[in-house]
C-alpha cells in the first residue's frame, strides 16, 4: 500500500500514478503613497494534494473504484491521509474528482479509466474557531435586546431637564 485516505487504499503497483502537493502562504497587500505596495504575512493557506490514479480491468473494476471515490466524496467528511510508511499527513476532504475514460470494449464496458482527485487540508482549528464565534454570536443576541432600566432616562426626559 502506498497511501490510504480514510478507508480507501492506494496501491503503487496497481493504480497509484502520482501525488502532487501544494503549500501556499497568504499575504495582504497594503497600498502606499508614491511607493510600491507593502506585503504583510497573514497566515498559511490550507495544503492541497492532487492524486493521479489509473484503474484497469487487469487489476480492479474501474467502475467500482470510481464509484467508491465519488461515494466517499459525497459524504463531505474529513478523512485521515496516511502514507504506507505510517506517516500521518493530516485530515483532508475530497474537493474534486475528474476522470477520463481511456479504453472501452465494443459494448461500452469500461476497461481503463484515468482519475485525478484533489484534496484540501481540513484544519480542526477552523471548527474550534467557528464554534467559538457561534457562541459569541449567541451571547450577543441574548444581550442585544435588554430592557432599559427604570433609572435610565429617555431622550424626552433629558431634553425636559435641560
Amino acid at each position: 500500500m502506498f497511501a490510504q485516505l480514510g478507508t480507501i487504499k492506494f496501491d503503487l503497483i496497481t493504480y497509484f500514478n502520482g501525488l502532487e502537493e501544494s503549500k501556499k502562504y497568504n499575504f495582504a497587500e497594503h497600498a502606499t503613497i508614491d511607493k510600491k505596495p507593502k506585503l504583510q504575512f497573514i497566515g498559511d493557506e490550507l495544503d492541497e494534494i492532487s492524486i493521479n490514479l489509473n484503474f484497469h480491468t487487469n487489476f480492479c473494476n474501474p467502475k467500482t473504484e470510481i464509484k467508491k471515490l465519488k461515494d466517499t466524496a459525497a459524504k463531505h467528511e474529513a478523512l485521515s491521509f496516511i502514507l504506507g510508511n505510517g506517516d500521518y499527513l493530516g485530515k483532508y476532504v475530497i474537493t474534486e474528482i475528474s476522470s477520463t475514460t481511456e479504453q472501452c470494449d465494443k459494448q461500452g464496458n469500461l476497461i481503463a479509466i484515468r482519475a485525478d482527485i484533489k484534496l484540501k487540508e481540513w484544519s480542526d482549528e477552523n471548527v474550534k474557531s467557528q464554534k467559538k464565534a457561534k457562541k459569541q454570536t449567541i451571547k450577543k443576541k441574548k444581550t442585544a435586546f435588554k430592557q432599559p432600566s427604570k433609572t435610565a432616562k429617555t431622550p424626552k426626559q433629558i431634553v425636559r431637564q435641560g
